[in-house]
């Protein structure tokens, strides 16, 4: 039986990986779908790549029964100076949980959990940095006693006059908030608040 694709996005990445599938044999690779945020744009490159369906949203090829939807997401990131990054989450999978940054000076890799580590790796020299005590009974997630640095950096920046970070500005919050917006939109995810 065929694997069916849906194609997410008709750029010219998503244009060349839809040729190449063509070129499978029919009986293991099938596209069968795209879709853009720009229906007659959807329209268009199912004409070119004779893709039977096309939608105008992310959220009508999910919904599409032919074509299974991922529920593990890799998402890839260009910053200025040809600097990159990329991220992975999953609903089904165990991920590692870890975060590595690689640069001409050395890596860094920030170890599990990467949301809240309390160990560091930097060009192999291991660092630890101990969480305030707490029992683990007392939270649902791991190492939550580390939300403490947090209250505390709060409450210095208050009694600084401070009326954001210095460490983590709001602009970085906003660009982090619309990085996992845009992600979320990709992919198709929806929720109640989308539709107002």
């Amino acid at each position: 039986m065929a694997l069916r694709w849906g194609i997410v996005s008709v750029g010219l990445i998503s244009s060349d990986f839809t040729t190449v599938l063509r070129k499978l044999p029919p009986s293991e690779h099938q596209v069968v779908a795209v879709a853009a945020r720009d229906l007659s744009r959807a329209k268009e490159f199912a004409r070119k790549h004779d893709i039977p369906k096309a939608y105008g949203s992310y959220e009508e090829l999910a919904k599409d029964p032919n074509v299974g939807v991922d529920d593990t997401v890799t998402v890839l990131l260009q910053y200025p100076g040809g600097v990159h990054g990329s991220f992975t989450c999953s609903i089904t999978a165990q991920l590692s949980n870890t975060a590595f940054v690689s640069g001409t000076k050395g890596m860094a890799q920030i170890l599990d959990p990467c949301w809240c580590p309390t160990e560091l790796v930097v060009k192999g020299e291991h660092k630890e940095f101990p969480l305030p005590p707490a029992s683990s009974k007392e939270f649902n997630f791991t190492n939550g006693a580390g939300m403490s640095y947090e209250a505390r950096h709060v409450r210095e920046c208050l009694r600084k006059g401070l009326k954001e970070s210095p460490v983590i500005p709001l602009a970085e919050s906003e660009l982090l908030a619309d990085i996992l917006e845009e992600v979320r939109k990709a992919i198709g995810v929806t929720f109640p608040q989308d539709k107002c």
